[in-house]
């Protein structure tokens, strides 16, 4: 039979030994919280390794499985671009990870868009082996001829390869003073040059006149200047930065005229108010002009 000793205790001695038991109490729950709290992150540590073992698992099997392979490759928006060229970017990228789910799509976006003829791309999954990517080409504008060679450029001043498959024949004006390359201001300074050239078209096309399909050249190497050629006449036309379609209509209504009084002809400066300068054969005449 236990003893209880606190009664064998004097009355002083009592409390004390309350005091204790109170203390052993207090440990021994404690303790009993500390190994509960320990079991307690135990499962969660076995909970989570557990997880992220499945998980590891289901991935691997994502990428290892051939019912994530991609089989089914769907290219859309192609006119002039060759779809060889898009399948060619892809295959690069398959060549880093053929199974669908692993697939940089972000990269393969950004490689498809530097192909030239590219101005955007989207590329998506559809489950759970066809990749869908969809091109928005780039619309030209006019050709632009650059030292000996000449190519499509679009309306961002981007120079497009005439390489594409089954690439039809334009009927657009030769634009000349454009610079190739692909750094930033060299970017500007041609879509500067472009948007003065598309301005001038349609202003010639206003009101019904279609005075463009006359133009054979455009010169822009003065990014606030135009100067035009016209279908099967040689003379240089400078018509500046405004009133196109006016300084246009001067030309058609002098050129017989001053081509008669001077037979080598070279140019004809409209950009002067009430001025036409007409250069011929090394020689520059300024004359008045009253329209």
């Amino acid at each position: 039979m236990e003893r209880n000793l606190s009664q064998y205790a004097s009355p002083r001695a009592r409390p004390m030994l309350g005091q204790q038991k109170a203390l052993d109490l207090k440990k021994a729950r404690g303790l009993r919280e500390i190994v509960w709290l320990a079991m307690r992150i135990g499962a969660a540590i076995l909970v989570f390794l557990m997880l992220l073992f499945f998980f590891a698992s289901f991935r691997g099997y994502l990428l290892r499985s051939p019912r994530f392979a991609i089989a089914i490759k769907e290219i859309q928006g192609l006119r002039h671009l060759g779809e060889s060229q898009v399948l060619m970017k892809l295959k690069e990228a398959e060549e880093q990870e053929r199974s669908l789910f692993a697939l940089d799509l972000d990269a393969l976006r950004k490689s498809v868009e530097l192909l030239p003829w590219v101005k955007t791309a989207t590329v998506r999954r559809v489950w759970p082996d066809r990749l869908m990517i969809q091109v928005t080409e780039r619309v030209p504008i006019a050709f632009a001829r650059i030292d000996d060679s000449t190519q499509l450029v679009d309306e961002d001043g981007v120079l497009l390869e005439q390489k594409g498959e089954g690439l039809p024949s334009f009927d657009f004006p030769v634009l000349l003073g454009l610079e190739s390359g692909f750094e930033n201001e060299l970017l500007a300074r041609n879509r500067k040059r472009i948007e003065l050239y598309q301005r001038l078209m349609k202003e010639l096309d206003e009101s019904g006149a279609g005075l463009s399909r006359d133009v054979s050249e455009v010169h822009l190497q003065d990014p606030g200047s135009v100067s035009i050629v016209l279908n099967d006449d040689p003379v240089l036309v400078h018509i500046g930065a405004d009133h196109f379609q006016e300084r246009f209509r001067r030309y058609l209504a002098m050129s017989r005229e001053i081509k008669q009084k001077y037979r080598l002809l070279e140019s004809v400066d409209l950009r002067f108010q009430n001025q036409v300068v007409v250069n011929a054969a090394n020689e520059k005449i300024a004359s008045r002009s009253g329209n």
